[in-house]
């Protein structure tokens, strides 16, 4: 009797345990999922989607505004007409509808478990009300983005698109990098809903509200970006180069007064998520030297009365020899004279005085080993070496065996045009909301790295270059130029080949008090293997069409 009630206790226990475990788990560890799932079926919950910001021009012009058209679905189960006849139906109202769609109406028709389908097709308003509400075509209002100057500053403003989850994000340029600002904030509607799904007037509802996006407004200035691209498209074609890019900078402030891309109908289409200008790695060459000479004379390891001791011969390290571009030599050349003549035997034997580490020193002040923080997606970091061997010091004072995108060379320059003074290159001036508040994105710290009297030294020695070298044909009279040109040949499998080149000029404008800082690239032209006569001639033909512009 007594085992058989130690039974019965046990059982009795372990029901109970059993029970409480049960009320545990479902009042405790289920009851969100339980809440959300009855809040469901007595509530329905409503996105309230904002709207995407616009993005503005430097004078307040539109270069991307929200449009609004129509997105068409198929349901199958609710087609009273046959497919076809519908399709033809709306090719009559929207021409190539059916060649914008073939791929997805091809599968659509021929998978019978597919009972849904949206198209790709956005219809205008007017097209909308042709549609005559067919049985089984369903029609949804949509956002898009305008581009009320079609495709200017097109790898400067990016683009946007549906991520895998559906939603529209930016891609690429300032739609990407700032795409948290210009999406706004999405706002949800809990409202009482009766057993057939429709709200209930008198029940309270409950909101969160919408927040619409940012407006932008950025640095682009239309005239000069406009004859940025025209001037370069052309270029690339006059010099059968493969590719080119341009960069403009204001030069005491920073600002990204135009910046393109081009490539040749011959080649490969630009990407359009990804600007070359800030991603594309590239040895710069010639035009790295008065940055190197200017380095030495702020440090003191040469004086603004240097002779070059042995440029009247080539010179040897070690298995290696440094010739000057044309195989000449330069006897008793001063700075003036190395700069004009992009003298590598000079620039080899001022590197030499300069020395690794204060070379390095000012490298890193100069930003040249690190992203230059520029507000637009893609931006690549310059990678720097660890080892440095004689002849790799040497051939650095001349631009080779350094890699840098085309934003990091032109920052660097412009400090010798800004005064010895670093700034960052940015693209967005401020922000606006809907109340017209204005805020403004964050800024980086200017850097003083070069003295003013180094900087009047270099500018002296890089106007005389201009005066005198093979570019003073294509100066424009009038406007006062500080520059330099420059050809790097570019490595394929870790060695140099002679068919292919990289030319780029560039410099600022006047030499004193600059408006703007300028870089050139031209990728392999064939017509001429020199940046001087392929990058300079753009560069100039366009700073005598922007200099009155500001």
């Amino acid at each position: 009797m007594k085992q058989r009630y130690q039974i019965l206790l046990i059982s009795f226990l372990g029901f109970f345990l059993v029970l409480i475990s049960r009320f545990f788990y479902w009042q405790v560890i289920k009851s969100p999922q339980l809440k959300t799932q009855a809040l469901s079926q007595i509530y329905k919950l409503e996105k309230d989607t904002p709207t995407r910001g616009d993005i503005y021009s430097s004078d307040d012009f539109p270069f991307v505004i929200n449009d609004y058209g129509y997105k068409i679905s198929l349901y199958k189960p609710n087609l009273t007409q046959d497919i076809d006849i519908i399709l033809n139906q709306l090719e009559s109202i929207h021409p190539n509808f059916q060649k914008e769609n073939e791929t997805l109406l091809t599968k659509f028709k021929n998978n019978s478990q597919q009972l849904w389908i949206d198209l790709n097709t956005i219809f205008s308003l007017e097209e909308k009300n042709k549609l005559n509400n067919i049985d089984g075509v369903i029609v949804d209002l949509v956002e898009n983005r305008y581009y009320p100057e079609k495709s200017l500053a097109s790898n400067l403003l990016g683009f946007v698109a549906h991520n895998s989850q559906g939603q529209n994000i930016g891609y690429g340029g300032i739609e990407a990098y700032y795409n948290k600002q210009l999406q706004g904030k999405t706002g949800f509607i809990w409202s009482p809903q009766d057993a057939t799904g429709k709200t209930i007037l008198t029940k309270k509802s409950w909101n969160s509200n919408s927040t619409n996006g940012l407006n932008i407004y950025s640095s682009i200035n239309r005239s000069i970006q406009y004859q940025t691209e025209k001037i370069l498209n052309e270029g690339i074609q006059k010099y059968q180069a493969d590719s080119g890019m341009i960069t403009i900078m204001e030069t005491n402030t920073g600002r990204i007064l135009a910046m393109t891309s081009a490539v040749s109908t011959s080649s490969a289409t630009i990407d359009p998520s990804k600007n070359p200008n800030i991603a594309n790695l590239f040895e710069p060459g010639s035009i790295f030297k008065p940055l190197v000479v200017t380095m030495a004379l702020d440090s003191q390891s040469i004086k603004n009365d240097y002779i070059c001791p042995n440029c009247d011969r080539p010179l040897s390290i070690g298995a290696f020899t440094i010739n000057n571009w044309d195989n000449t030599t330069h006897p008793n050349s001063d700075l003036k004279e190395i700069i004009k003549n992009s003298d590598n035997i000079g620039m080899s034997n001022i590197m030499s005085n300069l020395g690794l580490k204060k070379f390095l020193d000012y490298y890193q002040k100069l930003g040249l080993n690190k992203k230059t923080g520029i507000d637009l997606q893609g931006e690549s970091k310059p990678t720097i070496k660890t080892s440095w061997p004689e002849i790799d010091i040497a051939t650095a004072s001349f631009g080779q065996g350094i890699v840098v995108t085309q934003i990091n060379m032109l920052q660097a320059f412009n400090t010798i045009a800004n005064d010895g003074v670093l700034v960052s290159p940015k693209v967005v001036d401020y922000f606006k909301n809907d109340l017209d508040q204005i805020s403004y994105p964050k800024t980086l710290q200017n850097t003083q790295v070069f003295s003013q009297k180094s900087i009047d030294e270099i500018k002296s020695i890089l106007k005389y270059a201009v005066n005198n070298s093979v570019v003073s044909s294509l100066k424009p009279k009038d406007i006062e130029i500080c520059g330099k040109s420059g050809t790097a040949q570019v490595a394929v499998k870790g060695n140099y080949t002679d068919s292919a080149t990289i030319g780029s000029y560039i410099g600022f404008a006047p030499c004193d008090k600059p408006k703007f800082t300028m870089i050139v690239t031209i990728n392999n032209p064939k017509s001429s293997a020199w940046g001087s006569s392929t990058a300079a001639p753009i560069w100039f033909e366009l700073a005598a069409k922007i200099y009155f512009l500001l």
